[in-house]
């Protein structure tokens, strides 16, 4: 039931009501005016009896008096008339010719108490009013109704009773409220048409809001208001309309340019655009918070650790390896393992990265060949960072719940990576000028930069942890002659062949460094005396070995090497490589092609500076 029939249906009930609360007390006002004119025709009656009576019995002839009543009967609406003696009257006169004497209990009470008593008596066809009114004896009236009765003042004589027909009189009252109910019932219909007529237009467009609203609600804003046929409607709806349009024009505009910035966007859209461009916003918001914060970071490992913090506190995964691959070297590098890596990625392709597409193992169960591990679904997505480097996130699950959440965050998780693309090539290309500020580039080894630095942190962490470092100091023999017979080019050929054989003969715990031309220094992790000269002669007479290509065929060089050990020799690993340095100069001195370890009797006559 709509608004406008509840209306009608209130008015209607409204109007009932007092329409028949209306006829109900016009009905009454009649009845009780029907009986009050009974009641004052039979108080008339009554004295003009009275009256009648008294004349008969003082003109001396109340014997008549039977002729008087019949014609008081005849008078209209008087059904029936007659008289009670009281008892004092009936002992001093007698009961009369007519046997003037109590009909009725209510005669006797008229008479005992000398009140006027009524009774209304009604049936479907008639309606009788019956009044019984005493005579009150009095010397005070004429006649003196003491001088004929011996009664006393105030003293009831007798009662005069009868019963009036007032059927006319409902039949009329009853024939006017019949007119005044049609009256009545055809104003009703016609106020009922008339505020409908003006109310209709106002209920309709409410209604209509209401439709639209609803659509809205629900994310359809192409809903539109009818306006009706009132000008006020009219103008409305208009308002309204006008309004909706610019909303569904501008979610429309936003739905074609907010999700372009997101590969989740599909599963983000709702069916109401409003909660979808809010999901939309927040996510944009959370991602754009991501990307400054990680601008900021200073190291890629930072850019790294932030990844797997997101995949963790955000995404809830807990079981994961980040991975970095290098597509030139064809190698690949775990950056982060939150728990374990479970394959063996760096010792092979990966080949999320070789085929660039994401490795499902609910798909095919051991897709990949470097993954071994059993009851464990792995989900490796490769990611392109730039034409060098690929990011591969390998995420590890025990239950197919768990799987197919991660496939349903994996969009979501890309969005991430795509705003933290431009902070890992710059943080890489950052590290890799860095690393080639620090290496020689004829060579691959560190140079003297690094050798700072390195000295800088190594060297009090050595003395604390009572960690020694065998230093050599490297040196081709008669390297100039090189040059000058066979040009630079061959020079650096010899070069590159030193630190060959250096890079060879050392543990990947040390650390090979070009110190200058074709001077060498290596620092040997955690070396005793007999290691460092072991290593020396190692390099030494691996070199002697190598045939070096020249323009005019192969020939073969030799290398000098000095010795020292930190902090044995010194607690200043500079005074340490400068006895190297001295010892080098000894084994130059002495024939070349040799080793020599530092002692202190090489320090001659103040020739090393002690402050260096």
């Amino acid at each position: 039931m709509n608004t406008r029939q509840k209306v009608s249906l209130l008015l209607l009930a409204i109007f009932a009501v007092a329409f028949i609360l209306i006829t109900a007390n016009t009905l009454l006002q009649f009845r009780d005016y029907g009986f009050k004119n009974a009641e004052q025709k039979a108080k008339l009656t009554a004295e003009v009896v009275k009256n009648g009576l008294t004349a008969h019995m003082v003109n001396g002839f109340m014997d008549k008096r039977s002729y008087f009543l019949e014609q008081i009967e005849r008078i209209e609406n008087v059904k029936s008339i007659w008289i009670a003696r009281s008892p004092a009257v009936i002992k001093q006169f007698g009961k009369g010719l007519n046997n003037e004497i109590a009909r009725d209990d209510i005669d006797k009470e008229v008479l005992k108490t000398g009140k006027v008593m009524k009774e209304i008596t009604e049936t479907a066809d008639k309606s009788l009013f019956r009044i019984s009114i005493p005579y009150i004896a009095s010397a005070f009236e004429k006649p003196n109704c003491l001088k004929c009765h011996n009664a006393k003042e105030g003293e009831v004589l007798g009662v005069v009773s009868m019963v009036i027909d007032v059927t006319e009189g409902r039949g009329a009252s009853l024939k006017t409220v019949l007119y005044n109910a049609f009256i009545g019932f055809v104003f009703i219909v016609l106020a009922l048409f008339i505020i409908n007529y003006f109310l209709k237009p106002y209920v309709n467009i409410f209604y209509s809001i209401k439709r639209v609203m609803q659509k809205a609600y629900d994310g359809d804003y192409s809903g539109r208001v009818d306006g009706g046929f009132t000008s006020e409607t009219k103008s409305v709806a208009k308002m309204l309309n006008n309004l909706l349009e610019k909303l569904q024009k501008v979610f429309k505009e936003i739905d074609s340019k907010v999700y372009i910035f997101l590969r989740n966007s599909n599963q983000m859209r709702d069916k109401d655009p409003l909660i979808s461009i809010n999901k939309t916003v927040n996510q944009l918001s959370d991602i754009y918070k991501f990307k400054k914060t990680i601008e900021n970071d200073k190291e890629l490992e930072d850019v790294y650790n932030r990844i797997a913090y997101l995949l963790e506190k955000r995404f809830h995964i807990d079981d994961f390896v980040l991975i970095e691959a290098d597509t030139a070297s064809k190698t690949n590098k775990i950056v982060y393992a939150s728990k374990r890596c479970r394959c063996r990625v760096t010792e092979g392709e990966c080949r999320a990265d070789r085929i660039n597409a994401i490795i499902d193992s609910c798909i095919f169960e051991k897709v990949c060949e470097l993954f071994e591990e059993e009851g464990v679904d792995y989900l490796c997505i490769p990611y392109s960072i730039s034409n060098e480097l690929n990011f591969i996130i390998s995420i590890y699950s025990e239950s197919k719940e768990e799987s197919e959440r991660i496939r349903k965050l994996e969009p979501l998780v890309e969005d991430y990576i795509n705003a933290a693309r431009p902070a890992i090539v710059s943080k890489k290309l950052m590290k890799m000028l860095k690393e080639m500020a620090r290496i020689d580039q004829l060579t691959g080894m560190y140079n003297r930069k690094f050798l700072e630095e390195f000295v800088e942190k190594a060297a009090p962490q050595a003395l604390r942890s009572n960690i020694r470092y065998g230093i050599l100091m490297i040196d081709i023999d008669y390297f100039k002659m090189i040059n000058d017979t066979y040009g630079h080019d061959v020079g650096d050929e010899a070069i590159r062949t030193v630190s060959k054989v250096i890079k060879n003969s050392i543990r990947s715990s040390d650390i090979a460094i070009r110190f200058g031309g074709e001077e060498f220094l290596v620092l040997l992790y955690n070396c005793d005396k007999d290691a460092v000269t072991k290593i020396a002669e190692k390099i030494r007479t691996e070199f002697s070995k190598q045939k070096i290509k020249s323009p005019d065929g192969y020939f073969t060089k030799t290398l000098s090497v000095g010795t020292s050990i930190f902090p044995d020799d010194s607690e200043s690993i500079w005074k340490c490589i400068k006895f190297a340095d001295v010892a080098l100069y000894k084994a130059k001195k002495s024939g070349r092609n040799r080793v020599v370890n530092f002692e202190k009797s090489l320090i001659k006559d103040g020739s090393l500076d002690e402050s260096y």
